[in-house]
């Protein structure tokens, strides 16, 4: 064999090396690279925010019903985070990316379990980017403060628009179950509140709630712990057994609402964990066979059905976290490349028992109020009525 040859297989050798150490350093630090590249380089006071959403636009909406609504009840969906881009803290509305998210994944997937039952009113915001979620430093806390403050305006609209008598339920998945969290602190509040009276449930899916925080509200608000609990929450954070460290952080650091407005980092022992399988919050481990399906929505036309995969997953709540089985369907496991398992899933491992046991619910619902009285209004100042003397009138 000859020197050049000899040179150029060394250098053959020497770049499959490096490729190999690349390949591997890109593969044990790839949370790490994705969330360096999804950083934004400057100061949230610095940079300057999306134009707000006009929520008499129809344009500001995924979804509103625009016939007269007949569904059962009414639907006010958040959406998770969809913006990944390092520019900007918060999304504009009309980013072209996050839009196709939103409308192909998130909304079929996540809202589509309540469309049978509900009309589902959803509204596009200035979402915190990705990256919030990974720190609660002024940054990304004034970030989902903005988010939260167009989340605050699109409900005024819905509470215009809706009929006042219908049930409500109020869905929040990952960064949007903060800010279903948030309404819930600032909306359903007081022993005789008519938006409580008539609420379904609150479902905060993917985001921690802590009892802590259920328990701050006027009068506390109860979990759901039985499939027909209404006026209460349901929440769960669901995970695969390999994602550990990912359960760890959700454990270690949630957000809550302060009667101020601001938001509070807290280390929650009592996360609420409401088994879909069971809709119970005991740790008792429920099988597959209780799974009435899991489905992939993504890309099917608004309205349509998902077809149904019975039995997809078994569930068991442990110490606030959903641990969920590992598909058998590859297509059903949560991705985890490159910042994939903090984006909406291409699929729901529950739509099926959501969609059934939404329609419980509010039915139930509608069963108490037709035999409950109407609560009044505390009687306010009252006057103290003195005898006074009677004179007869003169003939």
């Amino acid at each position: 064999m000859t020197a050049g040859k000899r040179w150029r297989l060394a250098g053959y050798a020497a770049i499959g090396a490096a490729a190999i150490l690349f390949t591997a350093f890109s593969i044990i630090f790839q949370d790490s690279i994705f969330r360096f590249f999804a950083t934004p380089r400057a100061p949230f006071q610095t940079v300057a925010a999306p134009s707000a959403p006009d929520y008499a636009a129809p344009g500001s909406w995924l979804s509103r019903p625009t016939a007269p609504a007949g569904k059962e009840a009414d639907v006010f969906y958040i959406h998770s985070t969809t913006f990944y881009r390092r520019k900007l803290w918060n999304a504009p509305i009309d980013d072209a990316a996050a839009l196709a998210v939103q409308r192909t994944i998130a909304l079929p997937n996540q809202a589509g379990p309540f469309q049978q039952i509900a009309d589902i009113y959803a509204p596009s915001y200035r979402e915190a980017t990705l990256y919030s979620q990974f720190t609660h430093k002024y940054d990304g806390l004034a970030a989902r403060r903005l988010a939260y403050s167009d989340i605050r305006r699109a409900f005024e609209v819905f509470l215009g628009e809706r009929d006042p008598e219908k049930p409500l339920i109020i869905a929040g998945f990952g960064q949007g179950g903060l800010y279903a969290m948030g309404l819930l602190n600032d909306y359903f509040q007081g022993e005789i509140n008519p938006l409580r009276r008539k609420l379904v449930a609150a479902y905060v899916i993917g985001a921690p709630a802590p009892i802590e925080a259920l328990a701050a509200l006027t009068p506390a608000m109860n979990v759901c712990d039985r499939p027909d609990a209404v006026r209460c929450v349901i929440s769960y954070v669901d995970f695969e057994k390999r994602f550990d460290e990912e359960m760890e952080r959700i454990r270690l650091r949630a957000l809550v609402w302060t009667p101020s407005g601001s938001l509070d980092s807290i280390r929650s022992e009592h996360l609420v964990c409401v088994n879909p399988l069971s809709w119970r919050t005991d740790d008792v481990y429920q099988p597959a066979e209780r799974n009435l399906g899991a489905a992939s929505a993504t890309g099917i036309a608004d309205g349509e059905p998902p077809p149904p995969i019975p039995k997809a997953v078994g569930a068991r709540c442990v110490d606030g976290i959903l641990l969920v089985d590992t598909p058998k369907r590859r297509y059903l496991r949560r991705g985890d490349w490159f910042g994939a398992k903090w984006k909406p899933q291409p699929f729901n491992l529950f739509y099926y028992d959501i969609a059934e046991n939404v329609a419980v619910r509010t039915n139930r619902l509608k069963e108490i109020l037709k035999v409950e009285p109407e609560p009044l209004e505390p009687i306010g100042e009252t006057v103290e009525v003195v005898d006074s003397p009677i004179n007869k009138a003169p003939h």
